[in-house]
């Protein structure tokens, strides 16, 4: 076991609330030898924006120790379709990325221009912006999701996640995206490959079966699931523990 694949919201922080141990943790975690790659489906921030608020939170990291569903997808398409026209329905964190790697953010007002269609959580969502996605997809174009999480954990309890707003779009458009964020093999894989280690050589932990534990199953990875109550429905986690801070000694124990 080389590398150690970490979950941020609900696992390292809950909204800009810091998990009490989770600097000591994850300092304890390079001590031990671990390489950490911090993985989130939340593409709301850039990559800076992420070191930025980890740092506020005592949390050192550097570029390379982090891979959000923004800069997956951004990266996704730039391999596949090359530099692309997108029409984001998001927040300013894929646009950045987007932007980053050449692709062109075409306004909304001209949403005939775009390629391809990228939907993620945008709490600015509106039947505006509904509209022009599923004209555009409708048109032709691609239809691409950072993630379909349901919910998104804040300090005030769970908020509707990047999954209700595709949702909204593959209804009015009745086209499936492509989806990037966990549970997918892509974002996963592209984890694995920053980390330069074999999936049997990595551990992935995060807070949700639907997305943490499935996308670890499907990579043949171990999982560890943080949480209070006991697993419900398959494929199961490797491990459940309360707390982050619970991981070193979880690993030492192997």
């Amino acid at each position: 076991m080389k590398a150690v694949i970490l979950d941020l919201d609900g696992c390292v922080y809950i909204g800009e609330r810091p998990v009490e141990g989770a600097a000591n943790t994850i300092e304890e975690l390079r001590r031990m030898g671990y390489r950490i790659l911090f993985l989130t489906n939340n593409s709301t921030l850039s990559t800076a924006g992420y070191i930025n608020k980890l740092n506020r939170m005592g949390i050192r990291i550097k570029d390379e120790e982090i891979l959000t569903s923004g800069v997956a997808t951004a990266k996704y398409i730039y391999e596949v379709y090359g530099p692309s026209r997108i029409l984001a329905v998001t927040e300013k964190g894929f646009i950045e990325e987007a932007r980053r790697m050449n692709h062109i953010v075409v306004p909304f007002e001209n949403f005939q221009e775009a390629d391809i269609v990228v939907a993620g959580l945008d709490r600015e969502f509106n039947y505006q912006k509904l509209r022009a996605a599923a004209k555009t997809i409708m048109s032709g174009a691609k239809f691409i999701a950072t993630n379909e999480d349901r919910t998104l954990p804040t300090e005030t309890g769970l908020d509707p996640g990047a999954g209700s707003i595709v949702a909204a779009i593959k209804v009015a458009t009745g086209v499936e995206p492509i989806v990037i964020g966990k549970p997918s093999k892509i974002i996963v894989n592209m984890a694995l490959e920053m980390l330069n280690v074999k999936n049997y050589e990595a551990i992935l932990v995060g807070d949700k079966m639907e997305t943490d534990i499935k996308a670890a199953a499907s990579t043949g990875m171990l999982s560890v699931l943080i949480s209070n109550l006991e697993p419900v429905g398959d494929p199961r986690p490797d491990f459940v523990i309360s707390s982050i801070t619970l991981l070193p000694r979880l690993l030492s124990r192997r």
